[in-house]
This record gives structure tokens, C-alpha cells and sequence, in this order.
């Protein structure tokens, strides 16, 4: 079998011929950029307006806490794909709390020092406490993910983790402690014949009852023992005799899975009846519920490693038409499947249309899939200037986001390589990697301001997850990125001085309680913006669920609120700069939670 690498080689290949023949001069551009050095800023050009400037508070935070992915030698494919994280408030003090995801090892293993989760509990100061113990958690399995959300609607958001293992479902108890349910809800292990390998997870209400449904992507049929490498002791995989972890390709795909929330506590597994079983399973990795068709349901999209992505078209009711290759979803603009990792999506162009991006493996381009409409995607991504952002990188946690609060969402992309010890043999592809953010330029194209942002300031590492957040209430979305065998990194956004913005809590009423699935739609001096409420996205980790609008130099603006029940919530000339509570069929308030807070400090 051919190795990813070699794979990856022949894909290239093929794509610029066919590139070639269609454009000509973008081709030579690409086959001359095969010949340099990898270049952490190919795409840098000038700015063109004001950015803001990241600064690293991971030490002054207090995230002193190693994420373990695997031993340094890397010889077991589930030593390569790390771990994801979450922001949350788990305890409704205004403030965004962490969820550190935690891998394992073999050494810690057999030594008996399982690695565990962090629950890591924002002080409001800058600084976090580690709440693990005290609030009942602390998950010792080999974990990958996870998602939150509120799928009980008792006014507490809960926390999924996806494990090599049963899955852990935390039920949050409103008093700063949890119980894990996921057995008694339903949703732990189907118990196949050998460990289930989850990875990304998502809440979403798939047929509009008001409760909270969950998304499952599961990886690959893998049965680890940590006394062999894989994939069995006499014929380990192996790249110039250097033990490498088997890849995706030499493993079978598995079935991802599908929740429906019985609204009593308990989910029933609708895989089948929903649509969601498929004669060729993925390897599942991100996974992100919206609204493509702009039709009032969710639709689900997934990216998978070494394979086509899935691209599911809900019909209301909770079924769902898979329109993976119709919609131009499944593989990139060539016809080649990638080896895909994150997800994330938004409105680039301000059409009112959700769009996606999706991260890759090396030596394949980062993807941008933009909507047409009518559950049709264009490949966009040279269009956009990203055909060469991070090409020679592998592509993990992103976000598309307003980190200037211009009005245009920009972009953040995570990278890492998958395996140390090529870097010796391969120095042009090294372990650690830069990661990107880009500016958009009025919805038009991506300019890389990596370098003017900070992100150049620190050694590159090897990233994983990433998530995105508010963590000190200033209007700012700030990102934490997980580092494979390394403590994460915290990067705070200071802002650009005199642009706007507001942030939405939505709570829903008929629809479900964190609101998920509701669509924000703002109109500031003729801008015109639509957001979605959602918590995954990025790779394997949940995002801050409020929803953040950056508006520029605007000082009001008129929003619009589609809950996912069919109520539409309308508010003129809502004052900038701050925290809003939008409760469904009520007018709109100032966020409780978030001046309690600020009087608190």
C-alpha cells in the first residue's frame, strides 16, 4: 500500500497538471513554490488596515498543564491526533472557563500515572484555578474531544468528552460540580466487538423539539495494546527502518452516530433511521451543525481524514439526504479527497450564506468551500489567496472569526506534523509548526498577518485543537491552542482601537435552552451580517456559545433573531460595546451574568 506521504505526492501531481490546463500561470507559481523552503509567511503582503496585536498570558494564566498525545517516539496512530478543548461557563459567572482535554501513553500507562482532564475555572483576574476535583471531574481515558451545551435546558451547560473507550457525558448540577450520565443517557458505547475511537462531537437540535441533539464523528476500527506497536509485532510500519504510526488509510473507516435527545434525560440512537450509516464510513474528525440551505433546520457537515468529507441536508424532521458529492463538499475544486481535520464555518462574503473552511494534511491545500446556494459549494480557496497558506503545513484546529471587529470575519488556522521523526530524514518538514491568522480584506481575499499579530513572537509548536473565546469580557475573541505533549498556549487579542462590536447570549424558550441553531442578523450603515449559534467547530473543541459581532466604526445596530422554533425576535438602534441577553419572544436586555461579573471584580 502506498504510503500517505507517496499518496499525498500523486494527488499533488495530478492536481497541477490539471491546474496547469486550466491555469497556466498559477501552476508555474505552485511548481516553483514545490523548490523553496518552507516559508511561514509565503502570503504575508502588506496590511491594509489595522490588526490587532496577540499577546501569549499562557504563563500569568496559570495553564501550567502538559497535555499528553502518545509517547516522544510516536509509533501508534493514536499517538498522532491529539486533543481538542472548551469554553464554557460552566458556572454562570460571566466569565469563560476552560475544558483541557487529556490524552494518555503508553509509559504513563504502565507506570500507573494516567494523565487526566482540566476543568480550569476563569477568576474573572486573568488567571485560572484548576476546579477539576471539585467539580467531580477528571477523566482518565484516552480522550480526544469534546462539546457543551445545555441538552437537559436547566439553565447549566453540559460537557460531551469523546474517548478510545466509552464516551463521558457530564451533566452539569447547577452547584459547581458534575455527574456523569452518559451510560444512564444512552450515550457512552454502543459496545461494538473492540474499543470505539471517538473524536469530534456536536450538539445541535435536529429536528427543532427544543432539546439538544448529539453528533458523534468515530475515527477508525483500531485496537490498541500498549505492550506492541502497530499494526501487530511483525510488521510495524516503517519509513526508512524508522518506526512511524501506522496510517489512516491502512484502517478501516468507522460509522459516525447520531443522537436524538428523548427530552427525559436519555438519547436514542437514530443513526440508521436519520440516514447517517453509510456503506463507506469516514474517519471522522470535525463535525459542525448549520444551516446551509437557510431552510430553518440544521444540517451537518463532517470532515474526514484520507477521504471524501459528508455533507448530510436535514429535511426537518431529523432525516437527512446525503448530498456529499452533489453539494461539491466532499472533495476540493481538483476532485481529489483530502486529508481533512477541522471545520469551521460563516458568512465570508456577507451573501447571507454559511460557508466552509476545512483544514488539511501537508502538501495538500487548506480548503474553502463557498456557498452558492441551493446546497451548492465553489472551491474558492485561490480566489480567497489561502491556496498557499499553510500548504507544506498539516492543518488542525481553526476559525473563522472578527478578531478586528471590522465586520468581516477573519481566519485562524492551527498546524502541526504528525510525525517527529521524519523531520530528521526531512528537514524541509519539520514537527513543529507556524500557525496562521488572516485578515479578511472586505470578504474579497485572506492577507496573512501572522507576523504583525504576535503569533512569530514564540517557538513554533506542535497544535492540535484550538478554541475560541471572550475569556476577559473586553469584546475581544481571544484563542487557546493545545500543543501535542505540551502545555497549551493562551493568546490574548488586544484589540484595535475605535472598532465596535455587541455579544449575544441567546436563550431559548420554545427552541433549546443554549439556543443553538438561532440565526443572528445584523444591519449597521448598510452592513449587513448573519452569525449562527453554535458551539463546535475548530477541530475536536467547542467555542465561547455567545455570539460575537464585530461592527467597525458603527455606533447602533438593528438586529434580527430566527430561533429555531420560528419566532423571530426583532431589535432596532441596539447600542455597541456590549453584553446582551437575547431570551427568546423578549425583548433585550443587558447580560446579567456579565455585569455581575464586572461588579464582582
Amino acid at each position: 500500500m502506498l504510503t500517505r506521504r507517496t499518496q499525498a505526492c500523486r494527488r499533488l501531481q495530478d492536481s497541477m497538471i490539471r491546474k496547469l490546463l486550466q491555469f497556466s500561470a498559477f501552476a508555474f507559481l505552485l511548481l516553483g513554490l514545490l523548490s523553496l523552503p518552507r516559508l511561514a509567511g509565503i502570503s504575508a503582503g502588506r496590511v491594509e488596515k489595522p490588526f490587532p496585536t496577540f499577546t501569549d498570558v499562557t504563563k500569568q494564566a496559570g495553564l501550567a498543564f502538559k497535555i499528553v498525545c502518545g509517547d516522544e517516539v510516536t509509533e501508534f496512530l493514536i499517538d498522532v491526533n491529539g486533543e481538542g478543548a472548551c469554553f464554557f461557563d460552566y458556572d454562570n459567572d460571566g466569565y469563560q472557563d476552560i475544558y483541557l482535554v487529556n490524552g494518555s501513553s503508553r509509559k504513563s500507562q504502565k507506570e500507573g500515572r494516567l494523565p487526566h482532564d482540566y476543568l480550569l475555572r476563569n477568576n474573572g483576574d486573568g488567571t485560572f484555578t484548576d476546579v477539576t476535583a471539585k467539580a467531580h471531574l477528571g477523566d482518565t481515558e484516552w480522550s480526544s474531544g469534546c462539546a457543551v451545551g445545555d441538552y437537559d435546558n436547566d439553565g447549566y451547560t453540559d460537557l460531551y468528552v469523546t474517548n478510545y473507550g466509552p464516551n463521558k457525558l457530564y451533566r452539569n448540577n447547577g452547584d459547581g460540580t458534575f455527574t456523569e450520565v452518559a451510560g444512564a443517557a444512552g450515550v457512552a458505547d454502543p459496545h461494538w466487538d473492540f474499543p470505539k475511537w471517538s473524536m469530534g462531537a456536536a450538539f445541535g437540535d435536529i429536528d427543532n423539539d427544543g432539546y439538544l441533539d448529539l453528533y458523534v464523528t468515530n475515527f477508525v476500527k483500531f485496537y490498541y495494546q500498549a505492550d506492541r506497536p502497530a499494526p501487530n509485532p511483525d510488521s510495524p510500519c516503517k519509513m526508512k527502518s524508522i518506526p512511524i504510526a501506522c496510517e489512516p488509510e491502512q484502517y478501516e473507516g468507522e460509522q459516525d452516530l447520531l443522537y436524538h435527545n428523548n427530552g427525559d434525560g436519555t438519547f436514542t440512537d437514530v443513526s440508521q433511521s436519520a440516514g447517517i450509516i453509510r456503506k463507506d464510513p469516514g474517519r471522522g474528525f470535525g463535525v459542525v451543525f448549520s444551516d446551509f440551505d437557510n431552510d430553518g433546520d440544521q444540517d451537518i457537515y463532517v470532515a474526514n481524514d484520507a477521504g471524501p468529507n459528508f455533507y448530510y441536508i436535514n429535511d426537518g424532521k431529523g432525516r437527512f439526504t446525503d448530498a456529499s458529492w452533489a453539494s461539491g463538499t466532499a472533495v476540493d475544486g481538483f476532485g481529489s479527497p483530502q486529508g481533512s481535520m477541522g471545520a469551521t464555518v460563516g458568512d465570508v462574503n456577507h451573501d447571507g450564506l454559511q460557508d466552509i473552511f476545512v483544514t488539511n494534511f501537508i502538501d495538500q491545500q487548506n480548503t474553502l468551500y463557498v456557498n452558492e446556494g441551493n446546497n451548492l459549494f465553489s472551491d474558492r480557496t485561490n480566489n480567497f489567496n489561502l491556496g498557499l497558506i499553510g500548504f507544506h503545513y498539516s492543518g488542525w484546529g481553526t476559525k473563522l472569526v472578527d478578531f478586528d471587529n471590522d465586520g468581516w470575519l477573519d481566519l485562524f488556522i492551527t498546524n502541526g506534523h504528525t510525525m517527529e521523526q521524519l523531520e530528521k530524514y526531512f528537514p524541509a518538514d519539520p514537527f513543529a509548526e507556524p500557525n496562521y491568522v488572516l485578515q479578511s480584506i472586505n470578504g474579497e481575499k485572506f492577507v496573512d498577518v501572522s507576523a504583525i499579530s504576535g503569533l512569530r513572537n514564540l517557538p513554533n509548536k506542535v497544535g492540535r485543537g484550538t478554541a475560541f473565546g471572550d475569556i476577559d469580557n473586553d469584546g475581544n475573541v481571544d484563542v487557546l491552542v493545545i500543543n501535542k505533549n505540551d502545555i497549551p498556549t493562551l493568546w490574548r487579542n488586544n484589540g484595535v482601537k475605535g472598532r465596535n462590536w455587541i455579544t449575544i447570549r441567546t436563550e431559548g424558550v420554545r427552541s433549546n435552552r443554549s439556543g443553538m441553531g438561532a440565526r443572528i442578523l445584523s444591519n449597521s450603515d448598510g452592513i449587513q451580517q448573519v452569525f449562527e449559534v453554535r458551539g463546535s467547530d475548530s477541530y475536536l473543541s467547542s467555542n465561547d456559545l455567545r455570539a460575537h459581532i464585530g461592527l467597525g466604526e458603527s455606533k447602533a445596530t438593528d438586529l434580527e433573531i430566527h430561533w429555531p422554533s420560528g419566532q423571530v425576535d426583532q431589535y432596532t438602534h441596539v447600542t455597541v460595546n456590549r453584553f446582551y441577553l437575547a431570551r427568546e419572544g423578549d425583548s433585550l436586555k443587558p447580560d446579567p451574568l456579565v455585569r455581575a461579573a464586572r461588579k464582582s471584580k
